[in-house]
């Protein structure tokens, strides 16, 4: 357990108060004297004991024992959380529940757990973390400290980079969405291309990535994707993106870097998405785009009746534009 001047060092600044033994973090709400509190907000200087407050003002009713000031609160967070962190690390062990193919490498510091299935030629990196109930294809190639959470599959001919976290229910390596039609139906083009997944990646619970084709479905170095997002065949994401819940983007399409992609939003297939794109919220993209322009097509939320009444003149817009141009005609007469 950390004291407070590790903590003050670690943020590069002093602090002020005991240099106090710190047990762990918590909510203002939640916390006591041996604990850690972030504030940022001056709605949440109430009537709170801590053992030390980090914040970007110094509170007047938190009760604590100890006080650091940082500008930026979610930097801090970023910074300290790590030190109380209790997610698992890998100790070494591979299971013997664990199902392991032929020809399979397994660097060092590595541990896979009960009931995972590692197929063959499978090479695998040191400090890697796998979890029960994880599907692991053939000649897949896992990068050093990646941690695959429970019930994740990787299909076969993938390449995941270092340092990659990849969340429960994630399906790397479906089939990609093609097809050819027929007179007779819809014929299925084989999808017999591949997935690389470069360094630092995060990839959020349930979020799915096509294969490619042919060639390769590519998400770039330090992408991060939430939760339940859909990546289509072929589709190559630059670096550092951030690609919120529920969003979807059509097969081929080319991302550059830094780009958002807030909640449900919707990239149509063979679209380019240049660098510092930002789309917000239940936007469609299906146009050309400027980089670093700030798109947004979605309705945004709005008290009930206003809406309606917006609706309705929606509605009567014909009517209403054919008034307005009989006006300006009798006007230039």
């Amino acid at each position: 357990m950390p004291r407070v001047s590790e903590i003050a060092s670690l943020l590069g600044v002093d602090f002020e108060g005991e240099d106090a033994i710190i047990e762990g973090v918590s909510t203002p709400e939640q916390s006591d004297e041996n604990k850690l509190i972030f504030i940022s907000d001056k709605r949440l200087d109430g009537d709170y004991r801590a053992g030390l407050v980090v914040g970007t003002f110094k509170p007047s009713r938190v009760r604590y024992r100890a006080f650091i000031e940082f500008p930026d609160v979610r930097l801090a967070m970023a910074k300290v959380l790590p030190l109380f962190d209790w997610h698992r690390k890998p100790d070494g062990s591979i299971s013997d529940k664990a199902i392991i193919g032929e020809d399979v490498e397994i660097g060092e510091g590595s541990q896979i757990m009960d009931f995972a299935y590692i197929g063959n030629r499978v090479k695998i990196g040191r400090n890697v973390l796998i979890y029960p109930f994880v599907y692991v294809g053939d000649d897949v190639e896992i990068g050093d400290g990646t941690v695959i959470y429970p019930h994740v599959y990787i299909g076969e001919r993938i390449t995941i980079g270092n340092r990659v976290i990849i969340h429960s229910g994630a399906r790397l390596g479906a089939d990609g969405f093609g097809f050819y039609q027929s007179k007779n139906g819809w014929l299925k083009i084989p999808q017999i291309g591949r997935i690389v997944v470069e360094d630092d990646v995060e990839i959020g619970a349930n979020t799915t990535i096509d294969r490619a084709t042919i060639g390769e479905t590519r998400i770039g170095r330090g992408t991060k994707l939430d939760n339940l997002v859909q990546i289509g065949h072929n589709v190559k994401v630059g670096q550092h993106n951030m690609i919120v819940a529920q969003t979807g983007i059509g097969g081929s399409t080319r991302m550059g870097n830094w780009v958002i992609l807030a909640g449900q939003v919707g990239v149509a297939d063979h679209m380019d998405v240049p660098d510092g794109v930002i789309v917000t919220a239940k936007t469609g993209i299906a146009g050309k785009l400027k980089a670093g322009t700030v798109y947004s097509s979605g309705i945004p939320g709005m008290e009930r009746t206003r809406f309606l009444r917006i609706v309705s003149i929606i509605k009567r817009l014909p009517e209403i534009y054919e008034k307005i141009k009989g006006l300006l005609q009798d006007e230039s007469r």
